[in-house]
């Protein structure tokens, strides 16, 4: 029995904590994870045809991109992508709502978006160097003076009919560096004769203005007479010779004269790669 005089204390209740929910992220990441997989899909796609088509490219010596530093760099990627796929795979539902896995997705999305140009690049560059042009650098004094060692050239392979004057890109295989650039004088069907430092084709003097026979003389190589010799030209084939032929086309400098078809001889349509387009100077693509 409590006196009426005594005032009961009031109990204060007891509050549970407020249990704010954590923010959905579902839908931000699903999005990241769209262009994501799109991406990761691209580089292993691009990549995989790369590898196709390199070994398919009958212009494979030619490919820039196909280099040991573009081959590592884009086996890096390839790899990486597969284990970003793979951590896809494995992502599960509750995943998908949390900030931070969100905000990893990101990360990895953005990384992609700037890796994917690599071996799509690659995969283009290959494309082009398989069916239209290819880039090869220049080296030694063959064709001096009007190609220089140490530039480069561009060359157009959509076509292997050529005319005279026009330089091309060639392959002879007896040779220690069998990749030659040359011009074209002799066309299938004709017969070249070289005649004391003269050119004639079918019995016609061929002009040269583009050589100072003054200075560079046609000489024949690998016969006894050094002032005259013969070629028939067979179907499908040309004669070739380098602009600096006895080894005088070099300014105040000794050089090495040109090996063309004085010495290996008329050159087959299936070996020669294209007809040179355009020149330029410091071929700096990496090795």
């Amino acid at each position: 029995m409590y006196d009426q005089d005594e005032q009961q204390v009031p109990v204060e209740p007891i509050l549970e904590p407020e249990i704010i929910p954590e923010e959905n992220y579902t839908l931000e990441t699903t999005s990241e994870r769209s262009s994501f997989l799109r991406r990761l899909i691209v580089i292993l796609v691009a990549t995989s045809l790369f590898v196709l088509f390199s070994q398919l490219d009958p212009n494979h010596a030619f490919n820039p991109v196909t280099s040991q530093v573009f081959t590592m760099l884009g086996f890096v990627v390839f790899v990486l992508a597969v284990v970003f796929l793979v951590s896809y795979i494995k992502t599960t539902p509750d995943q998908l709502a949390k900030r931070s896995f969100y905000l990893m997705t990101k990360r990895q999305n953005n990384l992609m978006e700037f890796l994917v140009v690599l071996p799509v690049l690659m995969l283009v560059f290959t494309l082009l160097n398989m069916f239209v042009f290819s880039f090869s650098p220049i080296s030694g004094t063959s064709m001096e003076p009007n190609f220089h060692d140490s530039e480069a050239v561009v060359f157009t392979h959509v076509s292997k009919e050529y005319e005279r004057f026009d330089v091309i890109i060639l392959y002879v295989g007896t040779l220690n560096d069998p990749y030659l650039i040359k011009r074209v004088i002799g066309l299938p069907g004709e017969t070249v004769v070289i005649d004391d430092n003269e050119v004639y084709i079918d019995g016609v003097l061929l002009e040269q203005d583009f050589i100072d026979q003054d200075a560079v003389k046609t000489y024949c190589m690998g016969s006894n007479n050094v002032n005259y010799c013969e070629f028939d030209v067979p179907a499908d084939s040309y004669f070739v010779l380098g602009d600096n032929r006895d080894g005088n086309g070099v300014t105040g400098a000794p050089s090495g004269y040109s090996i063309d078809s004085r010495t290996f001889g008329p050159i087959h349509r299936d070996d020669t790669y294209g007809k040179v387009v355009w020149t330029f100077s410091d071929f700096n693509l990496l090795d």
